[in-house]
């Protein structure tokens, strides 16, 4: 009796580290097949890479001040660029660094000599003071990314002086 219980323990351990070891295989196999699909632009930054042609933004400007702002004001700017390079221009996604800050940007490719833009939206409320925003941008440029900024002050507006204590009944 005790010999056929450590037999099945050993069996239902065995099983189990087979098991474990086959579901650690399968979604091993499972995210390299993620990591193989690529989206439309690193399929596009490897193409250049590979013929050494690529994407360029040629902006306008690179910076934008809106100067002094309105606490609450939400301000908006379009960065112009024209793409310069030898390959259609293809923007993979667009980070910032806070969520303040939102981006609008063209999914299509845009061809060598054609331009577009890049439309950045900020909202200052809850910020006070000289603020500086980057947005990064990643395509298939050389080097795989390029960047804009935006600035500005934004006025508080303090006319009420406090906090105020309660004043005594009288």
């Amino acid at each position: 009796m005790a010999k056929m219980f450590k037999l099945t323990l050993v069996l239902a351990l065995f099983f189990s580290l087979v098991a474990c070891e086959n579901r650690k295989t399968g979604s091993m196999e499972d995210s390299s097949a993620k990591k193989a699909e690529k989206t439309p632009a690193q399929a596009a930054a490897e193409k250049a890479a590979a013929s050494k042609t690529f994407a360029d933004f040629s902006f306008e400007e690179t910076q934008h001040d809106f100067g002094t702002i309105s606490q609450g004001d939400v301000v908006k700017h379009s960065f112009k660029f024209t793409n310069t390079g030898e390959a259609p221009l293809v923007i993979s996604d667009i980070k910032t660094t806070c969520g303040c800050t939102t981006p609008q940007y063209t999914k299509e490719p845009v061809a060598p000599g054609e331009t577009g833009e890049i439309l950045v939206q900020f909202n200052s409320a809850g910020k006070s003071g000289i603020v500086n925003k980057r947005v990064t941008i990643y395509a298939n440029v050389e080097g795989g990314t390029d960047m804009v900024s935006i600035k500005c002050l934004i006025n508080t507006d303090k006319n009420v002086a406090g906090p105020f204590k309660k004043q005594p009944a009288s």
